[in-house]
């Protein structure tokens, strides 16, 4: 393995790290989407890697585009849960609105 292969796997590794931070975190439902965001990423970027290493980058070309769409559309509905969240409870902070449900309270 040469040092651009250590930097690419390097910086996929770091990407969905990253993406597990944000999951794991839990505060607020905009870092959740972000991290979700970010796994995807560093998925992709281990893909594209794995075609380039393997010399077929034509089917991981082709898996990345799917899997970018795919991120699109989780994306849009995260968001839009999300902007419904807001308006009912008013903040974006999971553990409000956890302990808003277990209280039993409603808007």
């Amino acid at each position: 393995m040469n040092l651009v292969s250590g930097i690419v796997i390097g910086t996929a590794i770091a990407v969905f790290s990253v993406g597990i931070w944000g999951l794991v975190s839990r505060t607020s439902l905009i870092k959740m989407v972000m991290g979700i965001e970010f796994l995807g990423k560093g998925v992709s970027l281990l893909f594209i890697f794995g075609g380039f290493a393997g010399g077929d980058t034509g089917v991981s070309q082709a898996v990345v585009f799917t899997l970018i769409v795919i991120e699109a559309v989780v994306a849009a509905i995260a968001l839009a849960l999300v902007i419904v969240l807001w308006r009912t409870w008013g903040t974006l902070d999971n553990g409000v609105i956890t302990l808003h449900l277990k209280a039993g309270g409603s808007r």
